[in-house]
């Protein structure tokens, strides 16, 4: 229970401080973030202002099932996922691209007039003032675009497209792009285009198909229905309802078109057949009378009557028979040759009342039309395609074994119905001869009468048949246009252009951090370093005295959290030697170094501080006291330690100073030769503090000498000036203990953002308070000795 609650608090701590750290390092740039949400607002704006709205427009279509006379089990054994329509097709055809163009066609829409506008172009549709057809489309240029300036003369009855006039109300001939024909819109009121300037924009088919194609999606409504759902995007509603009504109107005209085909087959067939039949007619009726007139016979007898009404019967069985027969043999034909044509249509099949066939042969037909299609907007590995050709290959197949077998059935009765013929004419043969004739010529006008009949009767089936051809789809919705924009969402735009901006901040201050080798947070130096950090200081601008009797300012706070660490790090009694060193120049060793010597001496301990950086010494120029003489004077044997003592602060009784003295050749050898001991052992004796502010550990050896003098080492690092890569020698003299007891103190710190409003880069993660104790209240802020602006620092 006890580590279920522990690990719960982890996660919680961890969660705050992941908080904490993005709310550090983010929020002192507010201003910023501000700013750029301001900038992209403005950005979002503009872009909302200019750019053109689009609307959504929908339609829904029903696709009929197959109404078939028969649903036999071969059909459905062959089409294991159900008759009827497969709506991927449908959809595919829908959006081919030969419907596409016929869109295109239909509404003549090569040309569109457009009124220019300070903001952006308006689509003029169904709103010019004149309409311009297009009578020879196919000589506009498939990919042409061209734009030209228009003018209308109302009252000339002309219009100018570009630099040539052309009169209304007549066939012009003479342009680049065929026939066209202007006509005045009726109703338009001239006095509406005043200032207005209008143009042009003439587009081939092919380009204004594949713009149409590009905009429309086509999906089932549902997966349980055959409804598709149809919907386009334009920018002038009126025109997307058009195109997508016209669209289903299209696609309903060619499907009743391909239905019709096999009627008009068959119209033709049986007309053929009745010009011959009754050519044979006519033929066999002047026989008749030509032969009553040359023999003398009136009429036949009434046995020979009989005998008529029984063989004409049987005759007209066995035309019917023939005809089946030779029916048969061209839908054999027919389903024998693969080649899809538009003439290779199933042939009419009169007389045949097989519903198993009439059906296979309605399913080949339609899967040849959809593969026909198809082919016109898929390549040949489509799946959709795939599909339709593995179904022809089982129809075929099936149909020739239900030929085989109709013929068999049709030869057997055919033969039955010849010998009952046979049978008849050895009776003619006792009939008078001059009777016989006649009889023999009649039965022929019987037949003919009979085969002229049934062709009349099939035309007129036929006739109706293509008559009350319907669609295999029904139009449910008409185009409608939604009422308000679809593109561009104003609430989408602008929170996107407002992330955008506030994540462009972002990446700017992630990516500058990132990019920074320096120091930066007190989390870099705790994870390049184990040594302990004592202590931040804030950026001090001028660099020198920044603590002094009453003085309150945040850097002056610090310096006295400082003073009070001391103890913690065993700096007492007379343990009183503090090293102060850093890792390279211009880290404020000698700042820190003359400060908490000032702290120290602000509690009337007496407080040394020795300037034992020989090479570059500082300290005397902060304190604005003389270098010389002074320690390297000392070490020589030039000067006393009376004679290098001083006390650089007017009124501060308690401060001493060791200047440098004069720059040495040889910084090194000085500290080697002997006499630092006995200096040391003299401060020692008369003072509560040493501060030795030497030279850099990186470049020299003199921090290592002095070491060993000292109880305790504070060792700079500062803030934006301190390489990364120098914690790691930061780290090796820590763990072999070459400057003793190592503290690090993190110098300089800047406001992070806009000073006055952000935080500081220490803390745990860099994030130390802009705040102090009783910030604001000296002198120094009231006479605005420390200044600062408010966006000097935020690209630093």
């Amino acid at each position: 229970m006890q580590q279920k609650v522990l690990n719960t608090r982890t996660k919680r701590e961890e969660h705050t401080g992941l908080l904490e750290m993005i709310r550090h390092k983010y929020q002192p740039y507010w201003p910023l973030f501000v700013i750029a949400s301001i900038i992209s607002f403005s950005i979002a704006y503009v872009y909302l202002k200019y750019a053109t709205p689009l609307y959504k427009i929908s339609s829904t279509l029903l696709i009929k099932e197959d109404a078939r006379a028969v649903e036999s089990s071969i059909i459905e054994m062959m089409d294991p996922l159900g008759s009827g329509k497969k709506i991927d097709n449908e959809i595919e055809i829908l959006k081919s691209r030969s419907l596409a163009k016929a869109v295109v066609r239909n509404l003549n829409l090569y040309g569109e007039i457009f009124e220019r506008g300070t903001i952006r172009d308006a689509s003029m549709y169904k709103r010019a003032p004149v309409q311009i057809k297009f009578l020879d489309p196919d000589q506009i240029n498939p990919m042409e675009g061209i734009v030209m300036d228009l003018k209308y003369d109302y009252k000339g009855q002309k219009l100018t497209m570009g630099d040539v006039t052309y009169p209304l109300n007549d066939t012009v001939t003479t342009t680049r792009w065929g026939r066209i024909l202007i006509t005045p819109t009726p109703g338009f009121n001239p006095a509406s285009l005043h200032d207005k300037q209008l143009y042009i924009r003439i587009a081939g088919e092919k380009a204004l198909a594949g713009v149409f194609l590009g905009n429309l999606k086509i999906a089932p409504a549902n997966k349980q229905a055959n409804v598709l759902r149809l919907e386009y995007v334009d920018a002038v509603p009126q025109k997307g309802m058009d195109m997508l009504n016209e669209l289903m109107r299209t696609y309903d005209a060619e499907s009743i078109d391909d239905k019709n085909k096999t009627a008009s087959k068959t119209m033709s067939f049986v007309e053929d057949r009745l010009r011959i039949i009754t050519a044979e007619l006519s033929q066999v009726e002047g026989q008749i009378e030509r032969y009553k007139t040359e023999e003398g016979i009136v009429d036949i007898s009434e046995q020979s009557k009989l005998f008529l009404a029984s063989v004409k019967e049987n005759d007209a069985q066995l035309s019917e028979a023939d005809m089946q027969l030779s029916t048969l043999d061209a839908v054999e034909q027919y389903v024998k040759n693969k080649q899809h044509s538009e003439d290779n249509v199933v042939p009419a099949t009169i007389g045949i009342a097989d519903q198993t066939l009439l059906g296979l042969l309605t399913r080949l037909q339609e899967t040849e039309l959809q593969q026909d299609k198809l082919r016109k907007t898929t390549g040949e590995n489509s799946p959709l395609l795939e599909s339709l050709n593995a179904q022809e290959e089982r129809l075929r197949p099936a149909i020739m074994d239900n030929i085989r077998s109709l013929r068999a059935n049709m030869e057997s009765g055919r033969a039955k119905l010849a010998a009952q013929n046979a049978r008849f004419r050895s009776l003619l043969q006792g009939v008078p001869n001059k009777e016989r004739t006649l009889l023999e010529v009649s039965r022929q006008q019987a037949i003919k009468n009979n085969i002229y009949t049934f062709l009349l009767e099939k035309r007129e089936e036929t006739a109706l048949q293509y008559a009350a051809a319907i669609s295999d789809s029904r139009i449910i919705d008409l185009a409608e246009a939604d009422t308000f924009p679809f593109s561009p969402k104003k609430s989408m735009v602008m929170a996107l252009a407002i992330i955008a901006g506030l994540a462009a901040v972002a990446g700017f201050i992630a990516a500058k951090d990132l990019m920074n080798n320096k120091v930066m947070f007190r989390s870099d130096i705790e994870k390049g370093t184990s040594a302990p950090i004592i202590a931040e200081i804030m950026f001090d601008k001028s660099g020198g005295i920044a603590i002094t009797e009453g003085r309150r300012t945040p850097v002056a706070e610090q310096f006295r959290a400082l003073r009070t660490t001391l103890s913690y790090i065993g700096i007492n009694g007379d343990n009183k030697t503090i090293l102060v060193t850093s890792s390279i120049s211009g880290e404020g060793k000698s700042f820190i170094a003359v400060n908490l010597g000032l702290s120290l001496s602000l509690t009337k301990k007496k407080v040394v501080l020795l300037e034992f950086d020989l090479r570059k010494p500082k300290v005397s120029k902060i304190l604005n006291v003389p270098h010389h003489p002074g320690i390297s004077n000392y070490l020589a044997g030039h000067s006393s330690l009376s004679d290098i003592l001083k006390q650089p602060i007017e009124n501060n009784e308690y401060m001493y100073l060791l200047s440098a003295g004069v720059i040495p050749p040889n910084p090194t050898e000085l500290i080697l030769n002997g006499r630092l001991e006995h200096l040391l052992a003299t401060l020692r004796a008369s003072f509560d503090y040493i501060i030795i502010d030497t030279a850099p550990v990186g470049p020299v050896t003199d921090a290592r000498l002095l070491a060993p003098y000292a109880d305790a080492t504070l060792y700079v690092v500062r803030h934006e000036r301190t390489p990364k890569f120098n914690l790691k020698m930061v780290e090796d003299l820590y763990e072999q203990g070459d400057l003793g007891k190592l503290n690090i103190v993190f110098n300089g710190l800047k406001m992070r953002g806009l000073p006055g409003y952000a935080y500081g880069y220490g803390g745990g993660y860099g994030y130390g308070s802009g705040q102090g104790y009783g910030y604001g209240y000296t002198d120094d802020h009231k006479n605005g000795t420390v200044k600062k602006g408010r966006f000097t620092k935020i690209f630093k």
